[in-house]
This record gives C-alpha cells, sequence and structure tokens, in this order.
C-alpha cells in the first residue's frame, strides 16, 4: 500500500508538469519536422511553413550545393510561391532540370527548358517521353554574344510565370535579364555573386522588387518588375529554413 502511495505521489506532479507545458502544444497542433536528430517546431500559425519544409525535403538532397547546383534551394522556393503557370529554363543542367521536371509535373505546370549545347538536349530527352507538359527546346549559337537566343522568340511563346537564366554563353545572360523582365513575373538569376563578370548591372536595375539569396556561396536572385508580393514570401521562406541546412555535413551527421 505504502508503494502504490510512493508511485502515485511521484507520477501525478509529473502529469501536471505533462500538462502545463505540453498541453497548448498539443492543443495548438503545433508541428515537429525531424532535421537529422534534431527537431524543428512550426507553429500552428505557420502551416504554409510546415508544407514548405516538407517539399524541402522531397525534392532536395543534402547538403545543399554551394556551387553549381547552388540555385535549387532558390528555385524550390519560387514554384512553392508561385505553385501555376508556364515555366522557362533558360541553361539546363544536372540540378536544375531534374528538380524543374518533377515540380512541373507535380504542380501540372508547362516546363519549356532550352539549352545551346546539343548533347544536353539529347542528354535530357528522356524527360518528354509520354509527357507533354515537358518541351525541350535547342538553340543552336554561332555568335559569341549567343544572339540567337534572342531570334529564337522564346520570350513571347508563353506569358510566363517563372523564367531561371543560367544559360551560355554567359555575355548573352545580361540581355536576357533585361527582356524577360517585360515577358515574365518573377526571374531567377544564377552567379549574382560575379555581377561585375557577367555585367548583370543594368538588367538587375530594370527591377524594383529583388531578393539575393547569399546563404549559399553562389548567389542567385528572385526578381520581378510586377509582383513584390511574391518576392516577400520567397524571402520569408528562404529566411525561415535553419542555418543546419547549409553545412556541409550530411543532415544524418548532425548530433
Amino acid at each position: 500500500m505504502k508503494s502504490r502511495l510512493t508511485i502515485a505521489v511521484t507520477i501525478i506532479p509529473c502529469l501536471v508538469i505533462f500538462f502545463i507545458i505540453l498541453y497548448p502544444t498539443i492543443s495548438n497542433q503545433n508541428r515537429i519536422i525531424k532535421v537529422g536528430k534534431k527537431f524543428l517546431l512550426i507553429k500552428p500559425t505557420d502551416t504554409a511553413l510546415y508544407e514548405w519544409h516538407k517539399m524541402i525535403h522531397k525534392y532536395l538532397t543534402f547538403p545543399l550545393d554551394h556551387g553549381y547546383g547552388s540555385h535549387a534551394i532558390v528555385l524550390l522556393a519560387v514554384l512553392y510561391a508561385t505553385q501555376s503557370g508556364p515555366i522557362l529554363e533558360l541553361g539546363m543542367g544536372s540540378t536544375s532540370s531534374p528538380l524543374l521536371h518533377n515540380l512541373a509535373l507535380d504542380q501540372k505546370r508547362l516546363l519549356v527548358s532550352a539549352d545551346s549545347d546539343i548533347r544536353c538536349i539529347n542528354y535530357f530527352n528522356y524527360f518528354t517521353l509520354n509527357n507533354t507538359l515537358h518541351k525541350l527546346k535547342h538553340i543552336e549559337v554561332k555568335t559569341e554574344m549567343g544572339i540567337e537566343w534572342a531570334s529564337s522568340a522564346l520570350h513571347v511563346m508563353q506569358d510566363w510565370s517563372v523564367v531561371f537564366i543560367d544559360h551560355r554563353p554567359g555575355g548573352r545572360r545580361q540581355f536576357d535579364l533585361t527582356l524577360y523582365a517585360k515577358y515574365s513575373h518573377i526571374v531567377v538569376l544564377h552567379d549574382t555573386e560575379k555581377s561585375d563578370l557577367y555585367k548583370y548591372g543594368r538588367g538587375l536595375s530594370v527591377y524594383p522588387y529583388k531578393y539575393r539569396f547569399k546563404k549559399l556561396k553562389t548567389y542567385t536572385d528572385v526578381l520581378s518588375e510586377k509582383n513584390e508580393t511574391i518576392i516577400n514570401r520567397v524571402q520569408y521562406l528562404l529566411a525561415s529554413i535553419p542555418d543546419i541546412y547549409f553545412t556541409n555535413i550530411t543532415l544524418n551527421e548532425i548530433s
């Protein structure tokens, strides 16, 4: 009898403490995301943030790439924020093309991927098999400044929701940066830590709404001439990401 009383005296305070501390969490339906061996608490008012972090783990691998693929997290945020409308990829790659392909299929959005290297087009040709949402276009470039990109008339092909600029020759990007201000809602521009090298300055000045993502060593800009709301939304999503997502340690190694 005495031992039962002792157990009851021990357990009841624990239950009271549990109720006081954890009940608000349960009642408000706070959500927890596991990041490696740690946990990230998302408040009930941030349901969209919870879905956003689930998307990160669904579409991306860790550690996040600081170089050629540093644009992936930004592209993901932009497509999550926009949700609909056609996408144009200027310059294909092993990171951006598979990511955009999968997102376009899941969101049921038209994606046109263009590249000046026919080998790249041939390599990714399987994207178009039994799929009408993803189209590939080869831009045969013969001039040093890539004037053929302009004559391809991709800019008038659709009312582009998102345009990703990362194509060759690099000297062509400054012109398309200016061009697509008028022909897209959102432009994602890679390698912006090298703005002087690529002569981005004049093109960037066209956009009143802009955000530069610098948590990875190779910078990516999100730009719009028309939509400040989307730029702010993308900035909010990217700012919500814990610093451990950007370490060179895989999430499985985080203790």
